[in-house]
């Protein structure tokens, strides 16, 4: 079993768009998945059920209310299944002073799974601290803007104090030509020459990638597996 956590400072900068594409990439690929929503806002939870109401789920997991085989439900997108621990409001109240080690307890005995993918709130402290600690690799996605390169930098330098490498998603990054000027193309060539060392890929931003996270009626044909989720797949290493 593999844990990847996926967390960012900042809010709105594609943790839940990257964990929702990640949980469909390997579960495209045969992999027994089970995604995690450790957010209080459910958003992950939202995307993949159609609702963040409270509901037996990760909150519950860990005030010991619910043992974990009561916790995790089953999700599909047409032909591509795999398994959810939903969160809503209530987890508010113990993210952010969650025990570091919480998560490796929770989660370390787990046998059935190839992957658990954690979806982190923004922040790098509490229980997005506790998932990082125990994840093998930890993902920051960052839609490419000035307001998102300090929080990224922090994330990167806070995953250091734990001894832990973030890799840099990259959301909607094109790389600018050479003779291109302007605002966009300078932010992209000072965010991509800060993140030197830590950059692991990029995914688009678009229509079509938009309705893939959030359109639970889309079908899920062979050739948009291999445009849509494979270069998860990529980025990931996984074959």
């Amino acid at each position: 079993m593999k844990a990847i956590s996926i967390l960012n400072q900042k809010g709105g900068c594609g943790k839940t768009s990257l964990s929702v594409l990640t949980s469909l990439a390997l579960a495209s690929s045969g992999k027994k998945v089970l995604a995690v929503d450790c957010d209080p806002q459910g958003g992950l939870s939202a995307f993949l059920t159609g609702t963040n109401d409270e509901t037996p789920g990760l909150f519950d997991l860990l005030t010991g209310i619910k043992k974990i085989e009561e916790v995790i439900i089953s999700v599909s997108r047409d032909n591509i299944s795999f398994d959810l621990i939903r969160a809503d409001y209530r987890l508010d109240s113990i993210a952010s002073n969650a025990d570091p080690y919480s998560m490796k307890r929770q989660f370390k005995s787990i046998e059935q799974y190839d992957f658990i993918l954690f979806d982190n709130p923004p922040t790098v402290q509490g229980i997005s601290r506790a998932t990082s600690l125990f994840a093998d690799e930890v993902f920051i996605p960052a839609d490419v803007s000035m307001a998102t390169l300090g929080p990224t930098l922090y994330t990167i330098n806070a995953l250091k104090d734990i001894e832990k490498k973030g890799k840099v998603v990259l959301v909607g990054y094109k790389e600018p030509k050479e003779e291109a000027s302007g605002y966009m193309a300078e932010i992209s060539r000072k965010f991509m020459e800060a993140i030197n060392g830590y950059f692991a890929g990029n995914i688009p931003k678009t229509v079509t990638t938009a309705r893939a996270i959030s359109d639970p009626t889309i079908k899920w044909s062979d050739t948009k597996v291999d445009k849509l989720l494979s270069p998860i797949l990529e980025i990931l290493g996984v074959n």
